[in-house]
């Protein structure tokens, strides 16, 4: 009954593109310095309890320099992006009590609150390990989606936030072929979503920065039709969608919420604009 209602993205755009980096260490300067050059937005998931932390460790083998940004820094570096939380010592969950767990997720979103004036609202589960009791724990701490380390290789938007899947980490060797079949292949209904994750520290340790220089210069040449977003405003964005209110015959819309929405109708593209209301000819 009625016509298909299909979800675009901001300015009408079919696909977005999002990362999500962890940890907070130094090389996040780098990766930041990179993405503002190329008009990129990100997502990053701090420990707020090893900020100012100087170490080394042996990861997969290599010496890398494991340390850690200043608690200070943390507003002027990550401006115009996200900050979200990644426990306050970076514990796995799974084998904590509820209690513990708690305290380590609202530690960890009151001081990363204190140093960025925002709310958090966004996780990375450490170490990707998560169950059904971790997830009620987050929902009660405020915490509105969580990411996994499990990669799709495909661009869905998740049904469940909580359990949030890349498409891939930016050492995945298909990242090259899912990057050009994300830009160019024009044949999906369907809004797409890229999702790209990893450390910083990957790139230092490797000395591969020139891979994630690469992509960002690639999928930028396509900018007018990808909209770069945080996790947070894809999350705010497709949620707003899910409350639009339709008539039983399909051709009335209300949009309940405060945020501009974009969608396809018959073949064209409109938009409307918070508790605004919408009717199809």
């Amino acid at each position: 009954m009625g016509s298909e209602l299909t979800m675009l993205f901001e300015g009408g755009k079919r696909k977005a593109l999002t990362f999500s980096y962890d940890d907070g260490t130094i090389h996040d300067r780098k990766l930041v310095s990179l993405m503002n050059q190329y008009g990129m937005k990100g997502t990053f998931n701090l420990n707020s309890g090893t900020f100012g932390k100087k170490e080394n460790k042996v990861i997969q083998g290599i010496d890398t320099d494991f340390s850690r940004i200043e608690a200070g820094e943390v507003k002027a570096l990550y401006a115009g992006h996200e900050v979200a939380s990644h426990t306050e010592n970076h514990p796995s969950l799974t084998g904590l009590p509820r209690n513990m767990g708690a305290v380590e997720i609202l530690r960890d979103r009151a001081n990363l609150e204190k140093l960025t004036g925002e709310l958090v609202r966004g996780f990375a589960y450490p170490y990707g390990t998560y169950n059904e009791q971790v997830e009620e724990i987050l929902s009660a701490c405020g915490i509105e989606y969580a990411r996994t380390v499990e990669s799709t290789r495909d661009f869905d938007i998740p049904q469940d936030f909580l359990e949030w899947h890349p498409t891939c980490h930016h050492e995945d060797p298909q990242l090259t072929e899912l990057a050009k079949k994300f830009c160019e292949e024009e044949d999906s209904w369907k809004p797409q979503l890229f999702y790209l994750w990893g450390h910083s520290y990957e790139f230092a340790q490797k000395d591969n920065w020139q891979l994630i220089e690469d992509f960002m210069k690639y999928v930028s040449a396509y900018r007018r039709k990808i909209w770069f977003a945080t996790n947070i405003e894809i999350v705010d964005y497709v949620k707003a969608f899910r409350e639009l209110r339709r008539s039983t015959d399909g051709r009335i819309l209300h949009n309940p919420t405060g945020m501009t929405l974009w969608f396809e109708m018959d073949r064209e593209i409109h938009c409307i604009h918070g508790n605004e209301k919408f009717e199809s000819l």
